[in-house]
């Protein structure tokens, strides 16, 4: 005997074994036995509804097994095993994607597609087509989600350079700020000895009319003035050099990230239509009232 799970003896309310070979019910609390006619195919289809609403698929795949060993074609045994092992309570449950974790290669559906009525078949076909178009949107979720980290990455590479071309650009100015962020005494030394040196050295210069060395300091420091400036153009242009091929890189992912995500939100929507196109062509519809959350027990 096979037991049925929580399917209940009308009598006592006992858990109720099955026997395939017999085809009778016997409660194993109170001993009562049920014949196959009372056991009549649309009973069994309602014993198997209740038990999917109270999120007891064991016994509702029992029922449907009861059924199919009857009726290899029944089409809402079919479907109610592909509902079972999904531990959904309908086929509604498609329309939340979000918590579809099923491959277009599932066993159950593809029993279905094999042994169900020519009538039936584009029904679990069109099913077949939904699953794999939300495999494809999820890979091109996938798929947008590489393209979103490299960008991250040459972004990160570029905002470095950008940093750095700002440093060069501002060297100066950066330097005098360091020195207005010292201490008053340590700034105080500094600045006296920037201003001081000058002076001293013009004064030596006139008070030993040494206008030579004079002339001298000044071209020295117009040349190092000048050097200083050269070597900072180089720098930023050098820098700038760069950057070019990490924003070229960004403005190509930019491009393929914006593809990606419209092809995805096509593809998104190709899944919903599929879903309403099955769920309009289903021959035994179910109840609409019937919850569609998914059962919290693991598989």
């Amino acid at each position: 005997m096979t037991l049925v799970k929580s399917n209940l003896c009308p009598t006592c309310g006992g858990l109720l074994d099955i026997d395939l070979d017999k085809q009778m019910y016997v409660c194993t609390f109170c001993g009562v036995s049920f014949d196959y006619e009372y056991f009549r195919e649309d009973n069994v289809k309602d014993v198997a509804s209740k038990a999917i609403r109270r999120n007891e698929f064991g016994a509702a795949k029992d029922a449907y097994d009861f059924i199919l060993a009857k009726d290899p074609h029944d089409f809402e045994a079919l479907r109610g095993l592909f509902i079972c092992k999904n531990r959904w309570q309908s086929m509604s449950m498609m329309n939340r994607d979000d918590e579809v974790h099923v491959s277009a290669d599932e066993p159950t559906l593809k029993n279905a597609i094999d042994n169900c009525l020519p009538e039936n078949r584009p029904y679990f076909e069109k099913v077949r087509e939904a699953l794999s178009e939300l495999q494809h949107h999820r890979d091109l979720l996938k798929e947008d989600e590489d393209i979103v980290k490299k960008k991250s990455v040459e972004q990160s590479a570029l905002s470095n350079l950008r940093s750095e071309y700002y440093h060069n650009s501002h060297r100066f100015r950066d330097t005098w700020n360091d020195v207005m962020d010292l201490e008053p005494k340590e700034r105080e030394a500094v600045l006296s000895f920037t201003i001081m040196l000058p002076i001293l050295i013009v004064a030596v210069v006139i008070i030993n009319k040494a206008w030579p060395i004079l002339i001298f300091f000044a071209v020295l420091a117009v040349l190092a003035i000048g050097i200083y400036q050269l070597i900072k153009l180089l720098v930023g242009k050098n820098l700038l050099k760069r950057m070019a091929p990490y924003e070229k890189k960004i403005e190509e992912l930019s491009g393929q990230h914006e593809a990606k995500k419209a092809e995805a939100a096509q593809s998104h929507n190709r899944y919903k239509d599929l879903v309403k196109e099955f769920m309009a062509m289903d021959p035994v519809p179910q109840n609409p009232e019937a919850k569609i959350s998914a059962a919290n027990t693991p598989k």
